[in-house]
């Protein structure tokens, strides 16, 4: 039976994306299960946000004015409270997704996150050097906020590292993004639409973040990453590297960890 910890915390499809980051902050989550007439219709991610809120014409809105159905994930895969975190692992990786609803004679019953799995990996004395990613995707402080975006579309990554002079500065996360572009529609009207495309990384990367060694147990990076509830730590080595809780979910589908 697997084993769910996320509460179901919904949201009305034609609630706005402005309400939904709210709902999400204050219940401090990074999904909501998207409603309409009280039935389950999809879901919605900070990453679905800040997708929404970087492209196209979304760009010259406020997020009050971008309803939830603008930006969610209307195909909902599911796996059922009888199966097994093996299977919900791979689901997750071939469809590259960070959660999956948890479904009982067809009702929705709960929410299986990358993080619930990796509470299944506490005890694992693994070393992280065997699954961290090697010469991840970086960008720099002083890109624009644009152009890191464009990057991690392109790359299909959640999080860029920063580095500055050669050393590691912060970390960009898709949270960062939707915060930042959040917080910059606030004001949108005080200035010219141009003034988005010159936003810079540093002015919303997360800074000094928490960093591992190649030698540090993969039980010991996830309780770092419960505890302080991240989803990626970077990895210092001769050369840089980043351990993900997608790496820790492959881990566990490929059938290395726990």
């Amino acid at each position: 039976m697997i084993k769910v910890s996320d509460k179901l915390i919904k949201v009305d499809k034609d609630e706005s994306i402005n309400d939904a980051m709210e709902l999400m902050t204050k219940k401090k989550i990074s999904r909501l299960l998207v409603t309409e007439k009280g039935e389950v219709i999809g879901i919605i991610t900070e990453e679905d946000i800040a997708k929404r809120l970087g492209t196209g014409r979304e760009r010259q809105l406020k997020t009050a004015h971008i309803h939830v159905s603008a930006a969610m994930t209307k195909k909902l895969k599911t796996i059922p409270a009888d199966g097994n975190i093996g299977d919900a692992a791979r689901i997750m990786l071939e469809n590259r997704f960070s959660s999956l609803p948890v479904v009982k004679n067809d009702k929705v019953i709960g929410i299986l996150t990358k993080t619930d799995l990796v509470k299944n990996i506490l005890k694992s004395k693994k070393k992280v050097e065997k699954i961290y990613t090697k010469n991840p995707i970086m960008t720099n402080p002083g890109d624009t906020l644009v152009s890191a975006r464009k990057l991690m579309l392109e790359k299909k990554i959640h999080r860029l590292l920063v580095l500055d002079r050669g050393m590691i500065a912060g970390i960009l996360t898709e949270r960062d993004i939707a915060k930042g572009l959040k917080t910059f529609r606030k004001v949108i009207d005080k200035f010219p639409q141009a003034y988005i495309q010159r936003l810079l990384v540093e002015q919303v990367m997360t800074r000094d973040p928490i960093t591992i060694r190649p030698e540090t147990t993969v039980g010991e990076a996830a309780k770092i990453m419960l505890d302080n509830k991240i989803s990626g730590i970077p990895v210092i080595s001769p050369e840089f590297g980043i351990l993900t809780k997608t790496d820790l979910v492959r881990g566990i589908a490929d059938g290395l960890l726990p």
